[in-house]
């Protein structure tokens, strides 16, 4: 069996981490063209199968809750994230996939060193979908950000496992590759120097990390387990919002939540969608609108990116705040004051009377100047009037 087939799921036992984002279902056939069906329809990305993840074989005929809520198509007349380079340290990111048709650059294996632009087990596909996937006639889905380039930087072995070195290696690559966004698409459970130093020197080179927190729900009243990256202060880490608006998961490490479960995306081959979700699709949303924010605001460094991401997001109760994609592109210098939320819009302070601009001096100037023109005028009439023949 070579490098890249995917193996029973018994062989992922030993893997570093749980499955990444829901997943289940049939292994798809061989077809290419899909079925149209309701979104309730579409089935799950496959996952325990003994061949590579292959066409789905539906398609959404309904756009999804997580793009109707995020909206990215209010976004587009102003960016549609175009220049920006995001990599996404997953499985690798099919480049056989019509939806990102030219936009997958060849990308690096970091364990074989070879390219990444293939990918056996469909995750990274989806990933990158919903990020950047193209807008295509007849289909209801395209990605947050569908003018930014995918680098895919594969973090798995031939068994798709993985660990912190591995991610650390793949956080240098996407930097050395050009990459204004990196989304890490797992986590491990155990902080590492490596990893650390990895991500801070991403975020030295001014390159914005986004990652999922961990999936896993509490038990017994314990909290979660931190997930690595996203538990770093310099990391996005971001928690899946279910449609009823609450969390799916716990919040240890959640800097944002943005919608998750719910999400379909693209297939590695052909026209058709899987079903998707949990929190590293939430992360995928949320950095395809920090490519949205690289391409408006070219200048920001990774921190401020950061901080627009959370000074514009919606407060709810009980939870982290959550993402208001299209506040966190267009709000006026949201650093400046915090500005609140109202049915998803952005709310400026509204400047108090005392704040009223003080008259110039230029102004003041000149009204002097007027002042001693009437009195010279009245001195002369008064003048006149003394001089005239009674």
């Amino acid at each position: 069996m070579t490098r890249h087939r995917l193996r029973r799921i018994a062989a992922l036992a030993t893997a570093a981490t749980v499955p990444w984002f829901a997943v289940g279902g049939p292994a798809a056939g061989a077809r290419t063209m899909a079925v149209d069906t309701p979104f309730g329809d579409v089935v799950a990305l496959p996952s325990a199968v003994d061949t590579c993840v292959g066409a789905a074989p539906t398609r959404a005929a309904t756009v999804s809750w997580p793009l109707r809520r995020i909206a990215p198509e209010t976004i587009w007349p102003l960016t549609r994230g175009s220049g920006v380079v995001v990599a996404v340290l997953d499985t690798g990111v099919s480049a056989a996939a019509p939806a990102l048709a030219g936009a997958v650059l060849p990308g690096r294996d970091v364990v074989t060193q070879a390219s990444a632009d293939s990918d056996c087990a469909g995750r990274g596909t989806a990933l990158a979908g919903i990020i950047a996937a193209r807008p295509v006639t007849g289909s209801p889905f395209a990605g947050v950000a569908p003018g930014a380039d995918i680098l895919p930087v594969r973090v798995t072995n031939d068994r798709f496992q993985f660990n912190a070195q591995t991610l650390a290696d793949g956080i240098s690559a996407a930097v050395a590759g050009g990459a204004r966004v990196i989304l890490v698409g797992t986590g491990v459970a155990t902080d590492s120097p490596a990893l650390r130093a990895a991500v801070q020197s991403a975020e030295q080179a001014g390159v914005v990390v986004v990652a999922p927190v961990n999936p896993a729900k509490p038990s017994n009243g314990r909290t979660s387990v931190p997930w690595y990256p996203a538990a770093y202060a310099d990391v996005i880490g971001v928690g899946d919002l279910s449609a009823d608006g609450t969390p799916s998961t716990a919040l240890a490490g959640c800097d944002l939540l943005a919608p998750g479960s719910g999400s379909i995306s693209i297939a590695p081959v052909g026209d058709g969608h899987y079903a998707v979700g949990g929190p590293p699709v939430a992360a995928a949303h949320v950095a395809g609108v920090a490519a949205l924010i690289r391409a408006y605001h070219p200048s920001l460094p990774p921190s401020a990116v950061r901080e627009r991401l959370l000074a514009t997001a919606e407060s709810l109760p009980a939870t982290a705040p959550v993402l208001d994609a299209y506040a966190a592109v267009t709000a006026a210098a949201p650093t400046i004051a915090t500005p609140t939320t109202g049915n998803g819009g952005v709310v400026l302070p509204v400047p108090t009377p005392s704040s009223s601009p003080k008259p110039g001096r230029a102004l003041v100037f000149l009204a002097g100047i007027l002042a001693l023109l009437l009195v010279a005028v009245l001195a002369v009439g008064a003048a006149r009037a003394t001089r005239a023949p009674k």
